[in-house]
């Protein structure tokens, strides 16, 4: 049975790369499957998904792949679909962690701090699911603190920690 990972996978790739020659290897495209599903997770745990949020994430995800711009809809498209199929983050996470370097999934966590404070403010229920993730992907505690200070940083705000 295919995981999850396979099946988005396939539908990113036959919706965005037409011909099989331009076709990116699984690690090439594994990280920016995992960085648009989780910056949407993200972006409803507070239950206030903003426009500045959807923005956030499609420029994210044009200036962190080679999806061309026009086909940006389309992978947003498949992500809404993947969340509203609420995901089970420990399977999502367990079969993509496999593919990704430690400096993936670190840079993976500060973008979804960028996504989280974009709208100047960091609520719990966006920091405890960035935890979370953090956790499953095996990310040293403070690793995942200085992400939380450094973005923190780049919006302006204050920090705690």
């Amino acid at each position: 049975m295919a995981g999850f990972l396979d099946k988005f996978r396939k539908n990113v790739i036959t919706s965005v790369w037409k011909e099989k020659i331009d076709e990116p290897k699984v690690r090439d495209i594994d990280d920016k499957i995992a960085l648009g599903v989780l910056l949407w997770v993200v972006a409803e745990a507070d239950e206030k998904f903003l426009a500045k949020e959807d923005e956030k994430i499609k420029e994210i995800l044009i200036s962190h792949s080679k999806i061309p711009t026009e086909e940006i809809v389309t992978v947003l498209a498949s992500i809404k679909e993947a969340a509203r199929e609420r995901i089970d983050l420990f399977r999502f996470t367990h079969e993509v962690k496999v593919n990704l370097p430690y400096d993936v999934k670190v840079s993976i966590i500060e973008t979804l701090y960028r996504v989280a404070c974009c709208d100047q403010e960091l609520d719990h229920e966006e920091i405890e699911i960035i935890r979370k993730i953090s956790g499953l992907f095996q990310i040293a505690h403070k690793d995942f603190i200085n992400a939380k200070i450094t973005v923190m940083k780049e919006f302006g705000l204050e920090t705690v920690e």
